[in-house]
């Protein structure tokens, strides 16, 4: 693991420890401080392209009708 990554994951642990370590909420958590960790790089503000990816759920792209 690399430093970025594990930089993301301790900020991820922090936010579950302050939001009182709840059950089921590690990708938003993971999502948050990949966001944080971005900005502070001076990346401005981080927003995955397809997060459905990210999750592994394979979900193709919505079209507009």
């Amino acid at each position: 693991m690399d430093d970025h990554d594990e930089r993301i994951r301790q900020r991820a642990h922090e936010i579950w420890k302050e939001e009182g370590r709840p059950e089921g909420r590690e990708y938003s958590h993971w999502l948050r401080a990949r966001a944080e960790i971005h900005e502070e790089d001076g990346g401005g503000p981080a927003r995955p392209e397809r997060p459905w990816t990210i999750a592994g759920l394979g979900i193709g792209l919505i079209q507009p009708v």
